[in-house]
C-alpha cells in the first residue's frame, strides 16, 4: 500500500516540478518535462496533453503536488510512558 499526501502550493516558476498538476483556464494540466528556454530563467512546461506553457522564473503559480513521506514516518511508534518502578502499598 502505498500511502501518499496530495498538497496545494504557491510557487515560484522555478520550484515547478515534473507531476505538478496546474490549472491554466480552468482546465487540470500534469506537468512532465520542464525546460529553461529563453532568457530570464523562463521556463517551458510541457503537458500530458500536448500543450505547453512557458513561465517566468519569479512568476508566482498555484499547483497541486502528490508527495510520498519520509519512509517511517507514517507508522513511527508512539512515545509511551514507561511505568514508575515504585515500591508497592502494604
Amino acid at each position: 500500500m502505498t500511502n501518499t499526501i496530495t498538497r496545494a502550493l504557491t510557487l515560484l516558476g522555478g520550484e515547478v516540478r515534473i507531476n505538478d498538476l496546474i490549472d491554466v483556464g480552468g482546465n487540470l494540466h500534469r506537468v512532465v518535462d520542464v525546460r529553461a528556454i529563453l532568457a530570464g530563467g523562463r521556463r517551458r512546461l510541457q503537458f500530458a496533453d500536448g500543450n505547453a506553457y512557458v513561465l517566468g522564473d519569479g512568476a508566482r503559480i498555484k499547483v497541486t503536488r502528490t508527495i510520498a513521506p519520509a519512509r517511517g514516518r507514517l507508522n513511527a511508534p508512539q512515545h509511551r510512558p514507561r511505568p514508575h518502578a515504585g515500591g508497592r502499598a502494604c
